[in-house]
């Protein structure tokens, strides 16, 4: 048995490590000062703007031709094109997202292009401030509570939600409703974590995963409520968009995607592996062109496919007699491992690890840790914000550099496959000593 770490010497690795991520996200800051581009919500708010045009069939035109819409840009001339122009769009990237997103945000089409956009940057940092309060809501049964400050300018430390605030992705609200899900079932609201999760489902389909700690614990009440809010929010969208839009976006939309793309910013587990397989065949990684040969294809999809079984046994070992907040914590790993193993996740949608690094590092500092289980607490949670991967852009080249869309993902899975690891043997430890009977001599009655 390995003895655990001094509690000052997990202070010390942790302030190291704040100070770290701090320098990074400031760099990132720093370069990204200025009026933010955020091309990604200028998507989103083309395809709104169809909605209230009544055109919400339309939100998939020129991106359901069977080719991968990722990172394309609207054909000139179409009506995706067109309705991009008529708010003052110039050019515009294809939508890919399923209709919720599109639904949602109808609001702020009624407002300039550029008030949309601040509007839009206001409510990122929303959400970032609300997973703050949730957060310490579930630990101190209180939002006033100092913590909170703190909890704020955590998740603020990770760089992915600088680039995501910059770029106007979806990644902070799906933090926000992660978190909701999470607390909200913590605090015995399942209804309300179960409507949360189908909502995070229905905008990117990656937390339908959620479904299957549930089903291992078997909480049957949960399950119900998860599928009935998926349902109403189907028929919703149908009623709203049309069944087509719904029916475009499953048959022609997806199916392109489940392919991936090669990008040194998709930094999933498939797509790691595609571009490492690329680097060490010696064809170039950087080209979004790259034919890659449908075996390698299967294959990334097999190791991620694998990765996700392991964990799912791992859970089910565990068993549904767990304490509330180890529930918790494996909630917060399934949130990352949905990241790692989709076929597509771009660097500026990994602040959601900060929930995982938040457990992991909460659970160092009252239970302790080895000093391996803390260094690799300490490598895990620096990638997070694409510490090596920063190292590996700068100074190496060849099959190592093809590597680094690698580190992020597999190292998540390690922390997570680890993580399941000690929590099975910490329950068999206390499962022997419930079971060991205590040998006492016998008493006996004086005479």
């Amino acid at each position: 048995m390995q003895r655990a770490a001094s509690t000052s010497l997990v202070r010390i690795a942790a302030y190291l490590t704040l100070a770290i991520l701090v320098l990074l996200a400031g760099s990132e800051w720093i370069k990204g000062a200025g009026v933010p581009d955020q091309v990604d919500f200028k998507v989103y708010l083309t395809a709104a703007q169809l909605v209230r045009e009544h055109k919400g069939v339309e939100i998939y035109n020129d991106a359901d031709t069977g080719q991968n819409p990722q990172m394309r840009f609207a054909t000139p001339g179409s009506i995706f094109q067109q309705t991009a122009a008529s708010i003052g769009i110039p050019w515009v990237r294809l939508y890919v997202y399923p209709p919720t997103l599109a639904d949602l945000l109808v609001p702020f089409t009624f407002l300039s292009l550029q008030h949309a956009c601040d509007a839009w940057l206001a409510l990122n940092f929303l959400t970032i401030l609300g997973a703050a309060i949730l957060v310490t809501w579930m630990f101190f049964d209180t939002v006033f509570h100092v913590a909170c400050i703190g909890f704020f300018f955590g998740i603020l430390c990770f760089r992915a939600n600088g680039w995501s605030f910059g770029e106007g992705q979806i990644s902070s609200v799906l933090i926000l409703l992660w978190t909701a899900g999470i607390v909200c079932y913590v605090k015995g609201f399942n209804r309300t974590s179960a409507a949360v999760f189908a909502l995070a489902t229905s905008i990117k389909l990656t937390p339908l995963l959620v479904l299957l700690p549930f089903l291992v614990w078997r909480e049957g009440r949960w399950v119900r409520w998860f599928a009935f809010s998926l349902a109403a929010i189907c028929v919703t969208l149908c009623l709203i968009n049309g069944p087509k839009a719904l029916a475009d976006y499953t048959l022609h939309v997806m199916p392109p995607m489940s392919t991936g793309f090669i990008s040194i910013s998709n930094v999933s587990l498939p797509s790691g592996l595609q571009q490492f397989y690329l680097g060490l065949t010696g064809k170039n990684f950087m080209a979004e062109d790259t034919v890659i040969p449908h075996a390698v294809i299967f294959g990334s999809k097999l190791i991620a496919a694998a990765i996700m079984l392991a964990t799912l046994i791992g859970v089910y070992r565990l068993g549904p007699r767990l304490p509330i907040m180890d529930r918790a914590k494996l909630l917060s790993l399934i949130s990352l491992l949905s990241l790692y193993c989709s076929p597509i996740a771009w660097r500026s949608a990994y602040g959601i690890v900060f929930l995982a690094a938040l457990f992991l590092w909460k659970e160092a500092f009252e239970r302790g840790v080895s000093p391996l289980e803390l260094l690799l607490l300490v490598l895990c949670t620096l990638e997070f914000s694409f510490f090596f991967d920063t190292l590996f852009l700068r100074f190496t080249h060849g099959v190592l550099l093809s590597a680094t869309a690698l580190l992020a993902p597999a190292s998540g899975c390690l922390l997570i496959l680890y993580t399941l690891r000690k929590m099975a043997r910490t329950d068999q430890d206390s499962s022997a000593v419930q079971t060991v009977p205590t040998l006492q001599p016998p008493l006996h009655k004086s005479a």
